[in-house]
């Protein structure tokens, strides 16, 4: 059974993530030029959009809530998506086509 000690620590527990979180995302972004920020936040805000437009009645948050969402689900993502947030731009190639 959840004890006032136990909610107070995971409350704490749960503000030092959420700080974490904004400081990974804040990191990431320091790294990234004007440029490859504006195209996150566009591809970011874009897919936001197009993802939700089934769903009229609810209001879109701003752009800069949906930038932060995409940057901190990039850096948990495993496998060789997102190169440009991943830090990875320099060596990001676009795939050979088939032949």
């Amino acid at each position: 059974m959840p004890t006032p000690e136990l909610d107070a620590q995971l409350a704490t527990y749960f503000e030092t993530r959420a700080r974490q979180r904004e400081q990974d995302i804040d990191n990431r972004l320091a790294e990234l030029t004007p440029r490859e920020r504006s195209l996150v936040r566009d591809a970011a805000v874009m897919g936001y959009v197009l993802g939700s437009r089934h769903r009229d009645a609810e209001p879109f948050p701003l752009d800069t809530p949906i930038m932060r969402g995409v940057v901190y689900a990039a850096l948990r993502e495993d496998g060789a998506y997102y190169a440009v947030l991943r830090g990875a731009v320099d060596q990001y190639t676009e795939p050979e086509a088939a032949p």
